[in-house]
This record gives structure tokens, sequence and C-alpha cells, in this order.
């Protein structure tokens, strides 16, 4: 769900304020769940910065988006948006036979049991933007943070 509000579309977070807001950044998108789910995991954020714009100073910008997130619930909007998507993204992914094979096994695997596919979306219903505030206040501290860049021979 936070990989959903902070950077999935052009009305997430992290995109209306680094890319079109101040216009530091020149891509944004976030991971969530490697290396797998059963097990705990980690959350990434992927980012280039926009000419002229530096590393350090977009690195400054996503973090305090992610204190934004830590003071200042998301707004219902962006809760029923972030709801939506995850709801269609789970329908298509049982577009056909094999999918809908996959995603029992997966959940009989995760979860043990296949049956979690129904609790999984009624879970999605439930979630609150005081959730969202929870996570985000116990998950995006400093000790948790590892930061890696990758420049090429001539920026550095």
């Amino acid at each position: 769900m936070v990989q959903t509000i902070l950077t999935d579309g052009r009305t997430s977070r992290l995109y209306k304020s680094l890319i079109e807001g101040k216009a530091i950044a020149e891509s944004i998108s976030a991971s969530n769940g490697l290396p797998g789910a059963r097990y705990p995991n980690l959350f990434s954020i992927y980012a280039s910065p926009r000419h002229p714009h530096s590393l350090p100073e977009l690195e400054k910008a996503i973090v305090g988006e992610l204190e934004r997130l830590k003071s200042d619930p998301i707004t219902t909007q962006e809760l029923d948006r972030a709801k939506n998507t995850l709801r269609a993204d789970f329908i298509k992914s049982l577009d056909s036979n094999t999918e809908l094979a996959g995603m029992l096994s997966y959940f009989e695997t995760i979860a043990g049991d296949y049956r979690y596919i129904i609790k999984h979306m009624k879970m999605i219903d439930k979630i609150t933007s005081q959730d969202i505030q929870r996570v985000a206040n116990k998950y995006f501290i400093d000790i948790n943070k590892t930061v890696a860049t990758l420049q090429s021979s001539s920026e550095k």
C-alpha cells in the first residue's frame, strides 16, 4: 500500500512532488518484497536526478517525503486511489487459470492457506490512513536506511 501511495502513477506523492513539483527527479519508483514475501524484506526506492540536481539533493527530498508520510496522514482520496489500484491489480493477476493457480499456490506457500486469496482483498479494505502512518513511523527510520548510488566515472 505504501509503495502505491508513494510511487504508483502520476498522482503518487513522490511523482507529484519530485518530478512535477520540484522537478529534481527524472524518474522514481519503489519495490517491496525483496528478497521474498515470506520473510522480512526490503522496501526500496529508486530515483534518478534531473540535471542539474544532485543525488544528495534528491535523497534529501525523498527523505523529506517519507517524513511527511510519517507526520501527515494521507488523504481519503490517496487511500481510496491506492486501494482501487491494489484491487484492480489483484483482479488483473487472476486473468487466466495459470495465473489463478499461481496465486493460489503463492498464498498456500506464503500464508499457509490458499483461501487467504479471499482474505487478501478484505484486508486491503480495512487499511486506514492511521495504519499507513503507523507503519511509516515504525519502518522509515534512520537505522533501517541504506543508500546506494550508481554513477558513471565521469560524474564522480
